[in-house]
């Protein structure tokens, strides 16, 4: 087995270049939240501020933080409304929103590498996906290893979303098979209710157009901030978060990371990653309190 990658506390050039980190890129179900989607406890589920407390000091010292999440826009709006921030990046990258409670707001659609005449005016691009029958092609491919993630696939407007335990390469050979430009992204493990016949590790699936991911929308987001890669860092759970360090200078993973086989394989071929000590909230955590000790430094 490889060895996984060091702790980002115990890399001295890792704390070094958060000096000249200017905003963070967040996942939250795994990452900033606890099991249950619940801000307000540890790791382990029993009630804590710890996490509540290091998002309050990052507000305090007015440094961005940007939620990346698999989350549609509606839940979105209310979770960086209920910590105090004002952008995110929701459906693994698909919608990205500036501004929220600002006269400047804006909402974009990323469609990746669709042309732009490729969608219809007056619709979403979930529309469009649909169109192309490809939850269809799925779950017959698949069956009963791939379903809707109900209730959370409503009220989408950019990609499917879907959970089950099969291999991201399969599904992708099926839509490929379609001859439309979609993509299927892993966004991880999850601990769903379901009826699928999954011995193993159930996943989070998106179905999203062409080229869009994580890493992607991050680019495109800083580069409307005018700012470098090497100004911005991102912290997540899943293989899907890790691959964010592309668009970064700096990518850490929460330490129940290594709970996914797929995501500690992972893990294990990244060199550029650092695990934080903490799982879940309490990784996030610890994260916040290295940035800011590191910029009082700088």
């Amino acid at each position: 087995m490889a060895p996984l990658p060091p702790y980002l506390a115990d890399d001295a050039s890792a704390l070094e270049a958060l000096r000249d980190i200017e905003i963070l890129y967040t996942d939250l179900d795994g990452t900033l939240l606890s099991k249950g989607g619940v801000l307000l406890a540890d790791s382990a589920g029993t009630p804590s501020t710890v996490t509540a407390e290091a998002i309050v000091t990052l507000n305090r010292a007015g440094l961005t933080v940007v939620p990346v999440s698999g989350r549609n826009r509606v839940q979105l709006i209310e979770v960086v409304r209920f910590v105090g921030w004002r952008d995110f990046i929701g459906e693994v990258g698909a919608v990205i929103v500036r501004g929220i409670g600002t006269p400047e707001r804006v909402i974009e659609y990323n469609t990746g590498e669709w042309p732009d005449n490729l969608l219809p005016s007056g619709q979403t691009p979930l529309d469009l996906i649909e169109s192309w029958d490809a939850y269809e092609a799925l779950t017959s491919a698949f069956p009963r290893k791939i379903e809707h993630h109900a209730p959370w696939h409503e009220g989408r407007e950019a990609t499917h979303l879907l959970r089950g335990c099969i291999e991201e390469a399969d599904g992708q050979r099926v839509l490929d098979e379609l001859g439309v430009p979609i993509d299927l992204v892993d966004n991880g493990l999850i601990h769903p209710r379901h009826e699928l016949d999954c011995a193993d590790h159930v996943h989070a699936f998106h179905v999203v157009p062409r080229g869009v991911n994580k890493a992607q929308a991050i680019s495109r987001d800083l580069a409307e901030r005018g700012l470098k890669p090497s100004q911005a860092m991102a912290i997540g759970d899943s293989a899907a978060d890790l691959a964010m360090g592309d668009a970064v200078g700096l990518i850490a993973m929460v330490e129940n990371a290594i709970e996914s086989p797929m995501t500690r394989r992972a893990l294990e071929r990244e060199p550029r990653a650092r695990l934080m000590r903490g799982a879940r909230g309490e990784g996030w955590a610890e994260l916040a309190r290295l940035w800011l000790d590191a910029r009082a430094l700088a």
